[in-house]
């Protein structure tokens, strides 16, 4: 699976280590509030306006919230399904409807600050290893959600996944912290999933 480590230099010095895709081609672990890790069960009760129209999903380990489909279950990312050679994420989480659709997070914990300005001299080298799991030539685009700069990829088909599974990535930065988000389906689910995706993007907020 993805999860190397880039590399970037200016001047000689190390600037930036980036991780990427870690979960790409993970499962979802668990079914309700009290499935995932002990981070899971800080969840916080849905008490927001936003929780009217889905479950709010809020972690210790991951500095943001957002609203997913009330119909769908929090668990946690497949550790086993993670082949990362360069480094490991120091936490995960997942909201789903079954165990290959779903929303699929990782954290990782960076040597260096990322900042938005800095992200562009990155967007090549990440095109490239996305590239390399997608079989085709992906372009990221530089965005923002909830207060968080970061790069998203549109759909890709995962190389020699058995499950047959799409992805859409999301790698976002807040500071010395990089998480990827994965929206992963299968194709009876891409639609639910999609729309669940578009959701949780969509109500994301910096905590």
């Amino acid at each position: 699976m993805i999860g190397d480590r880039l590399h970037g230099t200016r001047g000689g010095r190390h600037i930036v280590g980036l991780v990427l895709v870690g979960v790409l081609g993970a499962g979802l672990v668990g079914c309700g509030s009290d499935a995932g890790e002990s981070s899971a069960a800080t969840d916080k009760p849905a008490t927001t306006a936003a929780s009217r129209v889905g479950q709010v999903f809020s972690d210790r380990d991951f500095r943001f919230n957002f609203t997913y489909p009330k119909d769908w279950f929090k668990g946690r990312a497949d550790k086993d399904a993670d082949q990362s050679t360069g480094g490991k994420p120091t936490a995960r989480a997942a909201v789903g409807f079954d165990d290959d659709n779903g929303v699929l997070m990782a954290r990782y914990d960076l040597s260096d600050n990322v900042t938005a300005a800095e992200l562009p001299d990155h967007l090549s080298e990440l095109d490239g290893i996305v590239s390399q799991f997608s079989g085709r030539q992906s372009s990221g685009t530089v965005t923002d959600f909830g207060g968080l700069p970061g790069v998203s990829y549109e759909e890709f088909a995962l190389l020699d996944d058995r499950a047959m599974r799409s992805s859409r990535i999301v790698l976002l930065f807040d500071g010395h912290i990089e998480y990827e988000i994965n929206c992963q389906w299968t194709a009876e689910g891409r639609k639910r999933v999609n729309q669940g995706c578009d959701q949780a993007l969509a109500t994301l907020r910096k905590q």
